[in-house]
């Protein structure tokens, strides 16, 4: 598996279909961090553009490999190893992100507290944990959301590009503002507190309902790409 997500990962990196995302996801954290003033609002506006991004990001990966090569791994490692692979190093780059976005959170958003700046600043961040602790679960969340909208909504379980990437943005656009969304009501939960010092925590359902979420749409993905490689060794 280890040689799968290397060779997955250079893949990526290769084909710098990473520079999109990245470039995307700075230009709107950093839209962010001018609308926001507390760090907490920072987290959750960083966390909540994660769900596009990372779902591009996911379709990327799944349309990277050419035809001929991605038969050539899954006949020799297995389709379920070599899907998961593709998925697991969508999830990882998304990851890498969502970190790079509470970095950026914690250098330029207020403080919890009254700060000068510099070692104050680090001071009083470090004072309150809890909200970088609930921030980086609201991450998680939204990370969970955008891999999983990624893995449905793209090949093996959808082909058409053009009918692909609508749905891939429509699915981001109400996984983010719908309350049935796993994202969507983790960042309504965290609105209702109002003190710029308390953390906003994103609650257990949300968590939880993103996991299951994922593991559903990643199973989905996986058992379509091998039941599409059967009928193309069967045709051929």
């Amino acid at each position: 598996m280890s040689a799968l997500l290397r060779y997955q990962a250079a893949i990526l990196l290769r084909s710098h279909r990473w520079i999109f995302p990245l470039i995307a996801y700075g230009l709107l954290i950093s839209v962010g961090a001018a609308g926001s003033s507390s760090l907490a609002e920072s987290l959750d506006w960083s966390a909540a553009m994660l769900v596009p991004i990372v779902a591009f990001l996911t379709r990327a990966m799944l349309t990277a490999e050419p035809d001929a090569a991605r038969a050539c791994v899954a006949a020799a490692a297995g389709t379920v190893k070599a899907q998961l692979a593709t998925l697991l190093v969508a999830v990882g780059g998304g990851a890498l992100l969502g970190l790079a976005g509470i970095c950026f959170g914690l250098l330029t958003a207020e403080p919890p507290t009254t700060a000068v700046g510099g070692t104050d600043k680090l001071a009083a961040i470090a004072g309150h944990p809890g909200i970088v602790v609930a921030g980086l679960l609201t991450t998680l969340v939204c990370l969970f959301v955008g891999s999983a909208v990624g893995a449905l909504f793209n090949p093996p379980l959808l082909r058409h590009p053009g009918a692909a990437m609508l749905a891939t943005l429509a699915a981001a656009v109400f996984g983010l503002a719908s309350d049935v969304s796993p994202a969507g009501a983790a960042l309504r939960f965290t609105s209702q507190t109002a003190s710029p010092v308390a953390a906003h925590w994103p609650g257990s359902f949300p968590l939880v309902a993103a996991l299951s979420l994922l593991a559903v749409t990643w199973a989905a993905s996986t058992y379509a790409a091998t039941r599409r490689d059967t009928r193309a060794r069967a045709d051929g």
